[in-house]
């Protein structure tokens, strides 16, 4: 069997494995269970509880998290087992991932 001839056969292989390692890496969330203290699901667009406005809350280490740099005016904040991307200005919630 020639080299060449094979190549599909293990691209056909590998194809299977490929959702499965996107799909480890964290992804943005559209929605979590707010803070105990809320009970309520919040999103993004949505008012964050002013608690999280505070810079005391602030993740100082974003980076090696593997979050994105936090946009102007705003910082990531840890909601339960998520980390959402806070403006502080307005609390609204700009982006949500899960903690890893």
């Amino acid at each position: 069997m020639r080299p060449l001839a094979l190549l599909p056969a293990l691209l056909l292989a590998t194809l299977p494995v490929l959702p499965m390692t996107a799909s480890a890496a964290s992804s943005p969330v559209e929605s979590i269970e707010g803070p105990e203290t809320h009970n309520r699901e919040v999103k993004v667009g949505d008012k964050a509880p002013d608690q999280y406005k505070r810079d005391d809350q602030a993740i100082a280490d974003w980076k090696a998290k593997g979050l994105p740099a936090p946009e102007k005016e705003s910082h990531w904040v840890r909601m339960g087992d998520h980390y959402v991307l806070v403006q502080i200005t307005n609390g609204v919630i700009l982006a949500i991932h899960p903690a890893s």
